[in-house]
């Protein structure tokens, strides 16, 4: 706290405002959410209480009047009250640095700095960056939050962009939230097929999304039926073929056909 009269801060003396002798506060605020900058002075008799931006010198405020044309700024002050507030709405990254709260007195300029640090949460999907799994098989994906000062009310899942939370078209599809520190989500799809194959990503208000590549190809019996098709399908057309009437181009193309569509089936691709 201030007392301009006596120059004291907190009980010690506070030199003439300058760059060599400025006390730094550290306050750190979370991306999207208010920040209260606190500056305390007793004693101030006509004095205002001015606020600047620190990095442009620009000033903010100045007893109650805001001097930005953002909106985001102003001043709190109940009545009677030594706490002269900047308060920064929706804090965004380049807010970030120095602010200055400082007291023109007859005496000099007293200040101090008040450094504010925004924090972005990240979003983090559990595991490596790709997922691959069988058809008819379970998807399980949990995401964290992580870095977050205040835990996110809800944390929304996509597939390809679309969102899933809500989506009983498909059915089979659950998402849980724990509220625990930290704050985790998880997707749980049953019963997988090809077209749960795709991108999904999750994210919350004001964080750093995560996302995650999920691979679904046929089960092991239809890859055995396909290889099984393989070699008794139009392979063994084409053998009578080189035995009996020669090379034919029509046999060599559908056996071709043939090879394509089992690869396709190996691979998870729809045909």
């Amino acid at each position: 706290m201030w007392d301009p009269g006596k120059g004291s801060l907190l009980g010690h003396a506070v030199a003439n405002f300058g760059l060599e002798n400025v006390t730094v506060i550290n306050q750190t605020a979370q991306l999207g959410s208010t920040a209260f900058l606190h500056c305390r002075v007793r004693n101030l008799a006509h004095q205002h209480v001015s606020w600047l931006r620190r990095r442009d010198y620009h000033l903010l405020t100045s007893g109650l009047h805001t001097y930005s044309r953002d909106e985001r700024f102003g001043v709190v002050r109940s009545e009677d009250s030594d706490d002269w507030t900047l308060q920064i709405k929706f804090v965004q990254r380049r807010d970030e640095g120095p602010y200055e709260c400082q007291v023109s007195t007859r005496t000099g300029r007293y200040g101090y700095l008040v450094n504010l640090d925004v924090v972005v949460p990240e979003a983090m999907i559990a595991g490596s960056a790709e997922r691959h799994v069988q058809s008819g098989s379970t998807i399980s994906l949990l995401c964290i939050i992580q870095g977050s000062l205040e835990a996110p009310q809800f944390i929304l899942w996509y597939h390809n962009n679309q969102m899933v939370n809500y989506d009983q078209s498909r059915g089979g599809t659950t998402v849980t939230m724990d509220h625990q520190d930290p704050t985790t989500s998880r997707l749980t799809i049953t019963t997988a097929t090809t077209k749960d194959t795709g991108n999904y990503t999750c994210s919350a208000a004001n964080t750093v999304p995560a996302s995650i590549n999920v691979f679904v190809s046929q089960g092991k019996g239809d890859k055995t039926a396909a290889i099984q098709r393989l070699g008794s399908g139009s392979w063994g057309v084409m053998g009578s073929g080189w035995g009996g009437s020669g090379f034919s181009l029509c046999l060599l193309v559908v056996w071709w056909q043939e090879v394509v569509v089992v690869l396709a089936v190996l691979l998870g691709v729809p045909t």
